[in-house]
């Protein structure tokens, strides 16, 4: 269900992710319910680091061309 979720939102690493995983083959089920079983492994893995180090959770875009650019990594 939360892979469901991120995968409707913009701007998203998870939706990008699931982009990856089913390039190429859009029509097919099979592929499909992989990736999502794949992206919910990989929100479980972010979960369970932000609580075990208890952070906050940033979201990291991989898309050179993303609208959002963190902060902590630009030059002043």
């Amino acid at each position: 269900m939360a892979a469901q979720v991120a995968a409707r939102q913009r701007d998203n690493s998870f939706r990008d992710k699931l982009g990856r995983y089913t390039a190429g083959h859009a029509d097919d089920a099979d592929r499909r319910r992989k990736a999502m079983t794949a992206l919910t492994a990989k929100m479980a893995r972010v979960a369970h680091a932000v609580v075990k180090t208890g952070t906050e959770y940033r979201p990291f875009l991989e898309r050179s061309d993303a609208r959002w650019k963190d902060p902590s990594l630009q030059v002043p």
